[in-house]
């Protein structure tokens, strides 16, 4: 007589939500979304764009993320300028120990 044979069960993993996202202005892969006091700040750890977001009901972190970058791409969002003397007083140290070698 016939046997029962057993189906085998494919287990498909769940698929998650991203905790951590790539800055519109640098490229890099270390964007994240922190709760604060006054609501959500959206930072970048290369660049150092920021900008912080008042707490909205239903909001996601990606939702703020996806704000970020709608704000970024308007041009209402601009990345911190670096100052420029402070390389070039970076590079008078180092000079000053070449000389006295």
């Amino acid at each position: 007589m016939g046997r029962r044979r057993r189906r085998k069960v494919i287990l498909r993993p769940k698929k998650t939500l991203p905790k951590i996202f790539t800055c519109p202005h640098c490229g890099a892969q270390l964007v994240t979304v922190k709760k604060t006091e006054n609501g959500y700040l959206v930072i970048c750890g290369n660049c150092g764009i920021r900008h912080e977001f008042e707490e909205r009901p239903g909001w996601m972190p990606v939702d703020y993320y996806n704000a970020f970058v709608d704000l970024y791409l308007e041009g209402k969002i601009a990345p911190p300028q670096q100052a420029e003397t402070g390389g070039g007083k970076e590079g008078e140290e180092e000079r000053g120990g070449d000389e006295a070698l």
